[in-house]
C-alpha cells in the first residue's frame, strides 16, 4: 500500500461555500491545501473518530469527524475512489469508511437532537440517514 493517497480538484465545504484544492491522506495526517489562498488544514489521524462516504452535489464526498468535535467535508471524488480510500483507511487509520445515504425526502417532522455540529435525523424509519 502507498504511503499517501492524493486527490486533485477536491472541494472543501466551509460554512456553506466550496473551496477547491488538493487533499492528501498520509499515515499521520489528513492535509487539505486550498488552491486559491494556499491555506493548509491538517487533521492528526489519532483525532479521527468517524469517516463517511456520501453521495453529494459534485459526485461523492467524505465527511470526517474528530474527537475534538470538528467536522470536515470534502467533495469531488469519483465512485471508483471508494474502494481505494476505504482500504487505505482500514490499513492506516483503523477507521471504517462507512457509506451513508443522505435524506432528500423533505420530511419536516421528527426530533432534532444535536450531536456536536451535526443534526442527525430521529425519524423512526430514517435513523441511519443524515441531513444534507
Amino acid at each position: 500500500m502507498n504511503e499517501t493517497l492524493e486527490f486533485n480538484e477536491i472541494y472543501q465545504e466551509v460554512k456553506g461555500t466550496w473551496n477547491d484544492g488538493r487533499l492528501r491522506f498520509s499515515k499521520h495526517t489528513v492535509v487539505y491545501k486550498n488552491s486559491k489562498t494556499g491555506k493548509v488544514d491538517s487533521i492528526p489521524v489519532p483525532e479521527l473518530t468517524q469517516a463517511q462516504w456520501r453521495r453529494v452535489c459534485l459526485g461523492h464526498g467524505i465527511k470526517l469527524c474528530t474527537s475534538t468535535g470538528n467536522i470536515y467535508k470534502y467533495d469531488g471524488f469519483k465512485d471508483t475512489d471508494l474502494e481505494k480510500i476505504s482500504e487505505y483507511f482500514k490499513a492506516n487509520y483503523k477507521v471504517e469508511l462507512v457509506e451513508k445515504d443522505m435524506c432528500v425526502k423533505g420530511w419536516n417532522w421528527g426530533t432534532a437532537k444535536f450531536n456536536g455540529q451535526c443534526i442527525p435525523n430521529a425519524t423512526p424509519f430514517l435513523r441511519n440517514v443524515d441531513f444534507l
